[in-house]
């Protein structure tokens, strides 16, 4: 961990929170904890005073234990920066019970991070003796890393060894090269140095491991197609410009047994990525015409990169037709399979719903090893039902129920199977019996999906009332967990919360019943783990949640996590806390410290541009990246959000849709199907993910509320209209 100069909210990320204060000697208050929990700016001014308060307590003959108050405030004085106060103030008490490790962890790092490496070395190499392997892991990267950095790389080498064994990252593995290097093994120190070019071509570590190689005139050895697969994963981890020089610094090699391989066609075809990333649209397509001329496999992913660039550019016709060439032309090759998928699904797209269904029939046909055909079928199924062919999409979804019945899509299959026997009836017929029992039947089966709550506003529609699904809250249960919990408790009760996350993520990794996953999961909850309980919840406890419906074990698959501040914060935006909470759910599942590909961050998963706006709107300090794991940040953020599509977009599934996808493809949605009913809106949606995230958004809100005494209200069936201005980021 490295720590660095903070800004007001705090750089480090504290990865837990808790709600429970231990009642041993006094110490850390409740309020301390809180603010601790949610990275408040005041944490490390409350720590000071009541480290201050509590000196004067024990001075008097007072219960007060100073040493987890010193520990906490050292802690927080490195987490801001001031390494040098820190390594005073945790010099200035022993150990805690329970946490020397952690105590010679934390203060190794503020003698180090003060130039006292040495000294940060015999601490570490202490505190080795009393680790668990997370703090093992951490101690090995440091010992390894200061041990370089004094210049003793054969004392650093068996450190980085034992590291990289538990867990291989590029600086770690750059670090080892560096070392290897020094110690005159050439052979090994290339090979790591090696796999971190081309393993993480776009990571910092990998410039520098290429400079060191330089520096020394060490030929690095790339394969031609090495060195492509390298341009490539430049180009797509977002390193246009080192996409752009790796091509140029290729060497077509010499010709080969009976013939050259087609390199110049993948150069072609991969330089005009580059070319239309760099906006070079003429010169692309020059790039693309030569690759498109290749052998068979080229021609197809070049046919492909064609047919993407139509569909991006929201030409659904061109990008249906090149689809299409490229199933009847390359039925053979790699993209085929999706080639032909896609070409029926634009159909669907279009409002061509009787093409559509056709043509996933052909699919089915054409490509009986996909891996797609239950997704084929499903929307084979719905094309009927939009054309209008009730008898037929009935019988096509059902069929999928019994022929893919693991299938993620067999909710939905049942759901509409049962609209399309509703629909098939004539007007003013009663409804028949068997649509009520598929609608109850799809309510208590499949509870926690969109399409029970979609059935229970189709069942309210028909005048019945919908069997109830959760019938008792979210209790706690009276039976203790069989593991050792004295330190993850001491480690909550301190303030170390990434420490104590680690250590429930450990203790969670080994339970394998669900009897003993809801005891421990509770003992998580009551330490403010909510990610970790979460977790256990969704590894093993779906038959207790989604069959049983067993109390105690519903509160650890839905929390009301950092509840006080998420009631707060979400009440100031004038949200619904059980919408805020169902959108933590689907973004980060409770876990403050997640980051996603999209360089989104934390428990509400902002992204920086949209934090910088959100902070220019409530005239706030711009946030650096790292701000946005405090999680009291985060939600304040994400409830504003939240509150600004709400007054755009007036509907739970339109704001879970801008919230994932952005405010312009839904107002684009909108416009174009706002007609629609919701639940054939839903299903056309025409971002796989962005469809997946609204079902599962939306249910969850339903859940919540039903589970925790809300009134649950109805979900509207009809589109509003979104107001033509308002948020747009």
């Amino acid at each position: 961990m490295h720590f660095k100069k903070s800004n007001r909210w705090g750089r480090i990320a504290l990865l837990s929170a808790v709600s429970l204060h231990l009642a041993t000697a006094r110490a850390q208050s409740l309020e301390l904890l809180k603010d601790v929990q949610m990275q408040r700016p005041e944490a490390l001014a409350t720590a000071q005073h009541e480290l201050s308060a509590c000196e004067s307590a024990a001075a008097s003959g007072q219960d007060c234990d100073e040493k987890r108050l010193s520990l906490l405030v050292g802690f927080l004085m490195l987490s801001w920066g001031d390494a040098g106060g820190a390594a005073k103030q945790l010099a200035s008490q022993p150990a805690p019970p329970l946490l020397g490790a952690y105590y010679g962890w934390y203060r190794g790092e503020a003698l180090s991070w003060s130039g006292q490496g040495a000294a940060a070395i015999q601490l570490w190499e202490q505190a080795l003796k009393g680790a668990n392997p997370a703090l093992t892991r951490r101690i090995n990267t440091r010992l390894g890393e200061v041990w370089l950095s004094l210049g003793a790389p054969a004392k650093a080498l068996p450190f980085l060894d034992a590291a990289i064994t538990a867990t291989p990252t590029p600086e770690l593995l750059y670090q080892r090269g560096i070392c290897l290097s020094l110690l005159k093994n050439a052979a090994k120190a290339l090979a790591d140095l090696r796999r971190v070019i081309l393993k993480w071509p776009t990571h910092p570590h990998a410039a520098l491991a290429q400079a060191w190689l330089e520096q020394r005139k060490v030929p690095l050895q790339l394969s031609f197609e090495e060195s492509l697969w390298q341009a490539r994963a430049r180009l797509e981890g977002g390193d246009t410009l080192g996409a752009w020089e790796q091509l140029n610094a290729l060497k077509e090699p010499a010709q080969r047994g009976k013939g050259r391989k087609p390199y110049a066609f993948w150069r072609a075809l991969i330089t005009a990525q580059v070319l239309f990333a760099q906006g070079k649209e003429n010169e692309g397509v020059e790039q693309l015409n030569m690759a498109l001329t290749g052998p068979e496999p080229i021609a197809a992913e070049a046919l492909a990169l064609r047919a993407r660039r139509a569909l991006k550019a929201a030409d659904n016709r061109t990008a249906q037709k090149l689809f299409t060439e490229i199933d009847q032309k390359y039925p053979r090759s790699a993209p085929a399979d999706d080639a032909a998928y896609l070409a029926a699904w634009l159909s669907m797209q279009n409002g061509d719903y009787a093409v559509a269904a056709t043509a996933f029939d052909a699919f089915e046909t054409r490509h009986p090893t996909s891996r797609k055909r239950d997704e084929a079928r499903w929307f084979k199924g719905y094309s009927q039902y939009r054309a209008g062919q009730q008898a037929e999409a009935r019988a096509t979804l059902i069929s999928l129920t019994q022929q893919f019945p693991q299938s993620p899509l067999v909710p939905q299959a049942k759901y509409w199977s049962t609209r399309a026997l509703q629909k098939s009836a004539a007007p003013g017929a009663h409804v028949s019996p068997v649509v009520l029992e598929e609608y109850k039947a799809i309510i208590k089966m499949y509870a926690a999906t969109f399409y029970s709550l979609l059935s229970q506003e189709r069942l309210r529609e028909l005048e019945q009332v919908p069997p109830s699904v959760f019938a008792s809250p979210p209790s706690t249960p009276t039976t203790a967990p069989k593991v050792d919990l004295s330190l993850a408790k001491a480690l909550a009760a301190t303030g170390l919360l990434r420490d104590a996350n680690e250590e429930a993520l450990r203790l969670g990794a080994s339970v394998r019943g669900p009897d003993e996953a809801i005891a421990l999961g509770h003992a998580f909850i009551a330490l403010g783990e909510y990610g970790a309980a979460h977790a256990l919840a969704a590894r093993l406890l779906w038959g207790p949640v989604y069959s049983a419906h067993a109390p105690e074990a519903l509160g650890l698959m839905y929390p009301r996590a950092f509840r006080e501040s998420v009631e707060e914060l979400s009440t100031q935006a004038k949200i619904d806390p059980y919408f805020t909470w169902s959108i933590m759910r689907r973004e980060s599942a409770f876990r403050p410290e997640v980051l996603s590909a999209a360089d989104a961050r934390g428990l509400m998963q902002v992204i920086p541009p949209t934090a910088r706006a959100i902070a220019q709107a409530l005239k706030l300090e711009q946030p650096a990246p790292d701000d946005l794991y405090n999680p009291q940040l985060n939600v304040r953020f994400g409830t504003w959000y939240l509150s600004a599509l709400w007054e755009r977009f007036g509907h739970p599934v339109l704001v879970a849709a801008a919230y994932n996808a952005g405010p312009t493809p839904v107002l684009r949605w909108a416009s174009a199907r706002g007609a629609l009913p919701l639940d054939e809106w839903v299903e056309e949606i025409s971002i796989k993910e962005t469809r997946a995230y609204v079902k599962q958004v939306a249910a969850d809100l339903f859940i919540y509320r039903a589970l925790y005494g809300a009134p649950a209200g109805r979900i509207a069936m009809t589109i509003p209209v979104p107001k033509p201005t308002g948020v747009s980021f």
